[in-house]
């Protein structure tokens, strides 16, 4: 009971612990290096921060949209 107890404290701790942050290629959303997932998007490796992320990603790449998916990423970061 004691080793449980003491590994959940771990567990606890190591999630407040500040680790390197990144920002998710999709969404924006800040995350640790350390829990991103990767995305093979056009020809380059993106983080993302979660499994819908990176299925949005892979329905771009798949139905030929990511000219049109990358001029939109670009305007919504020019208007924020």
């Amino acid at each position: 009971m004691a080793f449980a107890f003491s590994s959940l404290v771990e567990a606890l701790l190591f999630t407040f612990k500040d680790g390197e942050k990144t920002d998710c290629f999709h969404c924006g959303k800040k995350m640790r290096k350390s829990n991103a997932l990767t995305a093979h998007f056009n020809g380059h490796t993106q983080p993302v921060c979660c499994h819908g992320c990176l299925a949005v990603l892979r329905a771009v790449e798949h139905n030929n949209l990511v000219d049109e998916y990358m001029k939109n990423k670009t305007n919504q970061t020019l208007v924020a």
